[in-house]
């Protein structure tokens, strides 16, 4: 059985002595119960769930060279305040902190005790960064990407800062992007009134058009299990390796890892009672629309969604389940549909508000500092040249395309 590390005194001017204590866990299985007991208290996205991140560290993350350094913070009870899967990475010979999770989490953040702020105020974050700096093993650089500016509690929907927007070296976010979400609220008849009247009805018409298409019927799936979610699991990856194809977009589903990565969190945490749900809908005996997503709390999270493009194409297929997934989600009273990240058009026709993320990096090494100037200059420097006409109309003949008029 793995053995918990100690925990080290955590010294601030201004905080009495020994009232936080940290763990640096060097293995998933030393953190698992601590870290399972902080989800239920916690503030904290689906993400952050130890199941997520330890399937991702599994099936991605030792392929791509993460050593975990997960981090807990703890008040002098031993009460979990904080909890920050750290990993740290190498990367063209520098070492780099990041938050595990990959290209799979949609938002990086750690888990964050509803008292965090009361135990350690936030005049106090910048210098407990620094302190934190020397438990931690050496980096050169921090890297961190798409971390919510707030944190919220699963069932309460409290929301909280998130200290990672406080780190001291951060000189500013180097790209900010944003979540679509939707409020569910009571009622479906409600949900329609706040949107499109035109929307819905379509979607209505096009099942009806699904259901006169096929003499087997339209069936929707919403919690597969065993070999029908397996079946779905593997159509998902199909459909979306072909759209990711149509769009010129890395396909990761080629690519070691990825689908393992889907496949098995579901098989481990998904059917009737997980909180892994894979969906589909069947016109006859084909499966024509696909979602895989989960939830956590009072949110469901619509992640990966598929459809057969030719002839289904006309019957918006997607949209079809994605209603009937939205009606459920209602009917179970979640309070939430996160769309997550991504600007896709269809999202504006459902959600009514966002969830604004950062990406930051800052250098602690000299060589960090370095590379971490180096970048921002390029950043910048790209940024200039995406308003320069003749440098985009440059770009594009190499690439084969048509300058702007």
């Amino acid at each position: 059985m793995p053995i918990e590390p100690a925990a080290s005194p955590l010294s601030l001017d201004g905080l009495q002595a020994g009232a936080l204590q940290v763990r640096i866990f060097t293995s998933l299985e030393a953190a698992q119960a601590r870290w399972e007991a902080a989800e239920q208290v916690c503030a904290g996205y689906g993400f952050q769930r130890f199941a997520w991140l330890a399937h991702w560290q599994r099936q991605l993350g030792q392929r791509q060279g993460w050593r975990v350094a997960l981090t807990e913070v703890c008040d002098a009870a031993g009460r979990t305040l904080m909890f920050i899967p750290f990993g740290l990475q190498r990367r063209a010979g520098l070492r780099v902190l990041g938050l595990l999770g990959g290209e799979v989490t949609d938002y990086n953040a750690g888990l964050l005790h509803p008292e965090f702020s009361k135990a350690l105020p936030a005049a106090h974050w910048g210098p407990f960064w620094r302190a934190l700096l020397r438990l931690l093993p050496p980096f050169d650089l921090v890297r961190i990407v798409r971390s919510p500016l707030q944190i919220e509690h699963p069932t309460s929907g409290g929301m909280f800062d998130n200290p990672l927007m406080h780190w001291p070296q951060m000189r500013a976010a180097w790209r900010l992007e944003r979540a679509h979400i939707a409020t569910l609220g009571e009622s479906f008849e409600a949900f329609q009134k706040a949107r499109s009247a035109k929307m819905f009805a379509d979607t209505r018409r096009q099942r009806r058009r699904l259901e006169e298409l096929c003499p087997g019927g339209v069936r929707i799936v919403l919690r597969a299990e065993g070999a029908e979610q397996d079946a779905i699991v593997a159509v998902m990856a199909r459909q979306k390796a072909r759209r990711w194809r149509e769009t010129g977009s890395r396909d990761v589903f080629a690519e070691p890892g990825y689908l393992d990565f889907y496949r098995r969190l579901a098989a481990d945490c998904g059917g009737a009672q997980g909180w892994v749900q894979v969906s589909a809908l069947f016109v006859g005996d084909e499966i024509v629309a696909t979602h895989w997503g989960i939830w956590h709390g009072r949110r469901f999270y619509w992640i990966m969604p598929g459809y057969e493009d030719g002839q289904w194409g006309r019957y918006s297929v997607g949209r079809v389940l994605m209603d009937a997934v939205l009606q459920d989600c209602i009917a179970r009273g979640f309070a939430l549909f996160d769309l997550t990240v991504g600007d896709e058009a269809y999202k504006a026709q459902w959600a009514d508000h966002e969830l604004a993320l950062a990406s930051f990096e800052a250098g602690v090494s000299w060589r960090g500092k370095g590379v971490a100037a180096l970048r921002r200059l390029w950043r910048a420097a790209r940024e200039k040249a995406r308003g320069h006409r003749g440098l985009r109309n440059l770009v594009r003949r190499l690439r084969g395309r048509a300058p702007l008029p």
